[in-house]
């Protein structure tokens, strides 16, 4: 009886054994699990990501509702990574939720466009504009906005003709757009953007931040008696174009305001390069020359005129491209004749050249059929302290626009090579970004006088001549006035 009670022992002592060897083999068998990280740190183990995924999306209805989508996403920064592993605590889709939902932002599906940087020259030299990027939930409110962007900048009924195909043929002058693109590239990615991103559901509120660069109010301006665009716009640093564009309501600077009228400031910081090619065809006045010959008979100072001036009729064909509204560069193409010039010959007493520029009489600078590509004034928040002049090629000559003494003739970086002639009567005009120059510091020369050639040295976007006229000497506070006011 004692041996079977110690067999009975033996035998439940070896199953005992058994079960636990078992048991403790079932503890280490492998188990498929998801590890999950929160910005790299361990966050815990689920059985199921696609749990995960359902618990969090009808969690976050709110998200839904705000952006009018029909999912919500996880995290960027949630990795969820399958492991095999061993006797790992098991965490709830709720347990993990918790843990996220106050740390990190869900995302949406949607698309990021990168508006690549364009180079922009500057007084301080060439500057690489940052990349511009932008979230929305449908490609389709980029498409419109970047087309209100263009209509910006760009007749939106000529746009419209050049988009259909429906331009009418120039038959004798006229204006046709031959292209109108985007300067910047631009890389849309489909992906998942996080809420705490600003994201722009309207077209409206992306054309306005494609504009403006921003979404805040712009600042507005109470007409007051006597207010017209152009003073409204000189006095608060913009230029016209830019008034246009920030109070869209007007179509031309000749548009009338009154008193109490609200209008806006915004300065526009596009976002864009917008660029349109045009092929011109104008009629043009080309004013007649006037030529000298001197006699040693008559008295210094006077003058006889021996045959009379007549203007000529040009027509002429040019290329232009303008980048947001602005010329930036004129390709002549041909010039026909209309009516030709007759020159002005004058007989004048002996010739004496004076240093002393008239301040009533002002010679152009420039050879005929020219085109002013950018005039004096504002312009995006910097003063055009000058007019551009473009169209009469490079090479053509630059002359004197009175008499005077040439103050400064050298070469910089911004202007290239530059004139300063001070005309002694408190006057100094300026010249910049020739091809060469003809004139040395100290020289007198006369109105009229080939100072210099037409180029597109320093900072140039296209063959064109700066000009300006200072009341004083531009390097010790002249200011800066409109040429145009001369002529």
């Amino acid at each position: 009886m004692k041996i079977k009670t110690i067999l009975c022992t033996i035998l439940a002592l070896v199953i005992s054994s058994l079960v636990f060897f078992v048991d403790s083999q079932k503890a280490y068998d492998p188990q498929e699990l998801y590890h999950v990280y929160l910005d790299g740190e361990s966050i815990g183990h689920i059985t199921s990501k696609t749990e995960l995924e359902k618990y969090i999306d009808k969690e976050e209805e709110h998200i839904k509702e705000q952006y009018n989508v029909d999912k919500v996403y996880i995290p960027n920064n949630l990795d969820i990574v399958k492991e095999i592993t061993y006797n790992e605590k098991v965490y709830s889709a709720k347990n993990i939720y918790e843990q996220i939902k106050d740390k990190s932002s869900f995302t949406i599906a949607g698309y990021t466009i990168t508006i690549k940087g364009t180079e922009e020259m500057t007084e301080e030299g060439t500057v690489q504009n940052d990349d511009i990027i932008i979230n929305v939930l449908d490609k389709q409110v980029f498409i419109d906005a970047v087309n209100n962007t263009i209509k910006a900048f760009v007749d939106e009924e000529e746009y419209s003709d050049y988009l259909a195909n429906q331009q009418e043929k120039i038959t004798d002058t006229g204006t046709i757009i031959e292209d109108v693109y985007i300067k910047n590239d631009i890389l849309i990615k489909e992906n998942n953007i996080s809420t705490k991103n600003d994201i722009f559901l309207t077209s409206e509120d992306l054309s306005k931040y494609l504009l403006f660069g921003t979404l805040d109010e712009q600042e507005k301006y109470v007409v007051k008696p006597g207010d017209t665009i152009e003073s409204v716009s000189f006095n608060n640093r913009l230029s016209v174009g830019e008034f246009l564009i920030a109070n869209d309501e007007f179509s031309s600077a000749d548009n009338l305001l009154y008193s109490g009228q609200v209008v806006t400031l915004g300065v526009i910081k596009p976002a864009l390069k917008v660029v349109e090619e045009d092929y011109v065809v104008t009629v043009e006045t080309t004013n007649y020359t006037i030529s000298y010959q001197d006699d040693d008979t008559l008295p210094i100072g006077m003058e006889i005129i021996q045959q009379k001036g007549e203007n000529g009729t040009n027509k002429v064909t040019r290329r232009i491209q303008t980048v947001n509204g602005d010329i930036t560069n004129v390709e002549p193409i041909s010039q026909e004749i209309i009516k030709p010039t007759v020159e002005q010959i004058v007989i004048r007493g002996q010739k004496y050249v004076s240093n002393i520029g008239n301040p009533k009489v002002w010679f152009w600078p420039t050879a005929n059929n020219y085109v002013i590509s950018s005039p004096f004034g504002w312009r995006w928040g910097k003063l055009h302290n000058g007019v551009d002049i473009s169209g009469c090629g490079y090479g053509s000559p630059i002359y004197a626009a009175n008499n005077g003494e040439v103050y400064v003739a050298e070469w910089s970086d911004y202007n290239g090579y530059y004139i300063f002639l001070n005309h002694n009567n408190g006057y100094y005009s300026a010249y910049g970004h020739m091809s060469a120059l003809n004139v040395k510091p100290g020289q007198i020369v006369e109105a009229g006088q080939i100072i210099g050639y037409m180029g597109e040295t320093g900072f140039a976007m296209g063959v064109h001549l700066h000009f300006g006229i200072y009341d004083g000497n531009p390097n010790r506070g002249g200011t800066a006035i409109n040429p145009l006011q001369f002529y």
